[in-house]
């Protein structure tokens, strides 16, 4: 909707694949350096008590919930992926910007589904909040997920609204 190329469609789609793959290695790089130095439970004030750096392993979904469903999450999140790229073969060529929202979505995706298989966990490490009100941790990968859905979002809200008018 917002940026459309003139491009072939392989160079739109080596977009997506980039944004997916560089959302994968930042998320690496992410956990990576938080699990090589900090033990789990352990909390590093970054900016006074607002934002934290904590590693925590966590067993079940967004806040937390329904923990130990490690198979069920790879499941769904296997699940999840293949309907994006089923979708994702069906946009048109030149939409550049669900392009790279697609890309977002599947490099977090596969950064927490990387996380689960390997850990039994999704490793959390943003802790943000003021005194004892804290917002649930997450991780890079739950950042660019939510990215990639709002840019989603965005785009389906000004399409409806341009067939509209």
């Amino acid at each position: 909707m917002f940026i459309i190329l003139k491009s072939g469609r392989g160079i739109i789609r080596m977009i997506t694949f980039g944004v997916m793959a560089l959302g994968v290695i930042l998320d690496r790089i992410t956990k990576f350096f938080v699990l090589s130095t900090m033990q789990e439970g352990e909390s590093i004030s970054i900016w006074h008590d607002f934002f934290y750096l904590s590693c925590i392993k966590n067993q079940g979904i967004a806040f937390g919930l329904f923990p130990n469903n490690k198979n069920f999450f790879i499941i769904t999140t296997i699940i999840i992926i293949c309907i994006l790229l089923y979708y994702w073969k069906s946009i048109p060529k030149g939409n550049i910007w669900i392009q790279i929202a697609i890309g977002l979505i599947l490099g977090g995706a596969l950064g927490n589904l990387w996380d689960r298989i390997a850990f039994g966990s999704v490793i959390d490490f943003i802790d943000i909040g003021y005194n004892n009100y804290r917002w649930p941790a997450f991780n890079l990968a739950d950042s660019i997920i939510c990215v990639g859905v709002g840019m989603m979002l965005i785009d389906f809200m000004t399409a409806k609204k341009s067939n509209l008018e």
